[in-house]
């Protein structure tokens, strides 16, 4: 390798070269020649590559981290922090924003796919089925997603407390596995896994109910259109607080089912941990419906008129429903410093309540460069895995050590919208810098980074939620019932409620 001079190359012989050694080390088990291949890559200037070349470089990059990682843990069991994992993230992710504007489908549904597992295997089961989603939208018979959305689906459903919920997880779940049997796609090695999990969905539930898809009924058809608008854009775009809004869009799934699952408190405990969910939902709840008001308003607000602005000819843009937008980005990245807060308490971490946030809680004395506070680095919940790796979306102070591609510019703009100045224009506007005066950026711009705040923040409540109910589990293995009382603000266990 050391003796090759990819200078004299060209990016396609550049490619071909990478792709050949990590796949010949990979079968070699050689973690040594995996690392080695990757640091010589790294140093391989690609500013010359078509945007093509550049995402295939990015994706061998991403199974190169990924092989290593598998061999380095060849089962479940991994460490909750690993630098495979988070190159792996980084690149695949990198892959995918440049693929998208290539016409390169089967390279793009497979970048898709490892998405969808990687981040299923790190705990974001949730957000794993929007990355296999989108591949099944540009492929919908793609093997290789059918199979691993099965699986991923299979798994979310062993963090669901709702029986009914859990079984119509199975239904789907068995129903993507064997359509993925069919596929001349999937490799053997795979197949045998999916047959596996099919096996083990049909040993806990009878054929006949499993291939018993319930016609459900109309829930909307008693409340007036604009509510049924309102639902159908949360349902569609997967943002109600229930798990089965990931898998359904239906009328059945449009409601802001989870709740915090059965807990066992002490006699002298107050429901504090139900009150905070309450809480985290319902900010949740106003601000997407505040932000599907302001999308969807058309014409300026009673309030906004003989309001006189100095127009300052830069195309800024004030107005009642941007402040909405505004409101909902603020509230959304203020639940997860609440999340953190939630997760000190319950877990009895014993962090000063004023000095924990979302990016810090998961460190020892909460300062990163101590390592990982020993009572969570060696947690096998699986939501709390995901919450962690979550977090490493928001590293605000770090952005070499974000897994997120976009958290510099986030943080920036949440800076300057909170204590500084910040403005949103109608023309698109590149210079959106630390450095000026003013936070500048595009309405659409805007809108699209809300909007993907908001998903986060969905994403984080249900984790919450599957944490807990791990956790409760877990804490019932060694507990004395009889030293405390159950507390359930609702009941789970009604088998007609969905």
């Amino acid at each position: 390798m050391e003796t090759i001079d990819f200078r004299s190359k060209n990016p396609k012989e550049i490619l071909n070269i990478l792709g050949f050694l990590f796949e010949k080390s990979r079968e070699n088990r050689d973690i040594g020649k995996l690392e080695n291949t990757i640091r010589i890559a790294s140093e391989i200037e690609i500013k010359s590559f078509n945007t093509h070349s550049k995402a295939i470089f990015h994706y061998y990059l991403g199974n190169a981290w990924s092989y290593i990682q598998d061999l380095k843990c060849p089962n479940e069991e991994f460490p909750l922090e690993t630098k495979e994992l988070e190159y792996e993230i980084i690149h695949f992710r990198k892959a995918y924003l440049l693929i998208k504007d290539c016409k390169d489908k089967f390279i793009e549904c497979q970048i898709l796919t490892n998405l969808g597992n990687l981040f299923s295997h790190i705990g974001r089961f949730s957000e794993a089925q929007e990355y296999f989603n989108a591949c099944l939208k540009i492929d919908k018979n793609f093997g290789m997603a059918l199979g691993n959305r099965g699986m991923a689906l299979f798994y979310y459903a062993r963090v669901i407390f709702n029986p009914v919920h859990q079984f119509i997880f199975m239904q789907y779940a068995r129903k993507d596995l064997i359509k993925s049997l069919r596929s001349d796609q999937v490799y053997m090695d795979a197949k045998h896994a999916f047959r596996s999990i099919i096996q083990q969905i049909e040993s806990s539930h009878e054929k006949n109910h499993l291939d018993d898809f319930e016609k459900y009924d109309n829930y909307y058809k008693d409340i007036e259109d604009v509510e049924v608008e309102y639902r159908k854009w949360c349902s569609e775009n997967r943002l109600f607080i229930n798990p089965l809004n990931d898998i359904l869009t239906d009328s059945i799934a449009s409601n802001d089912f989870l709740f915090t699952p059965s807990m066992i408190l002490g006699l002298d405990e107050k429901p504090v941990y139900h009150s905070i969910f309450n809480q985290l939902k319902q900010e949740f709840v106003s601000a997407r419906y505040l932000f599907y008001e302001a999308l969807n308003e058309s014409e300026p607000h009673f309030s906004d008129k003989n309001v006189t602005l100095m127009d300052t000819l830069d195309y800024s843009v004030y107005s009642l429903t941007l402040e909405q937008i505004k409101g909902t980005f603020r509230t959304c990245y203020s639940i997860f410093d609440k999340i953190a807060y939630f997760i000190n308490l319950y877990l009895k971490l014993g962090y000063d309540s004023n000095r924990v946030n979302f990016k810090n809680v998961w460190y020892k004395n909460l300062v990163k460069q101590n390592g990982l506070d020993d009572r969570l680095s060696i947690t096998r919940n699986w939501a709390m895995r995901g919450l962690f790796w979550l977090s490493k979306d928001f590293h605000e102070k770090e952005f070499e050590s974000s897994i997120e591609l976009d958290a510099k510019e986030l943080a920036v703009l949440r800076n300057f919208m909170e204590h500084k100045s910040f403005k949103i224009i109608e023309s698109f506007n590149e210079g959106w810098s630390e450095k000026t005066e003013t936070f500048v950026i595009d309405r659409t711009l805007f809108y699209n980074k809300t909007f993907k705040l908001l998903k986060l923040s969905r994403s984080a409540i249900l984790y919450l939620s599957f944490l807990i109910f791990d956790e409760e589990r877990e804490r019932n293995k060694s507990r004395d019932a009889k030293k405390s009382i159950p507390l359930n603000f609702i009941e789970i266990n009604d088998e007609d409620k969905i």
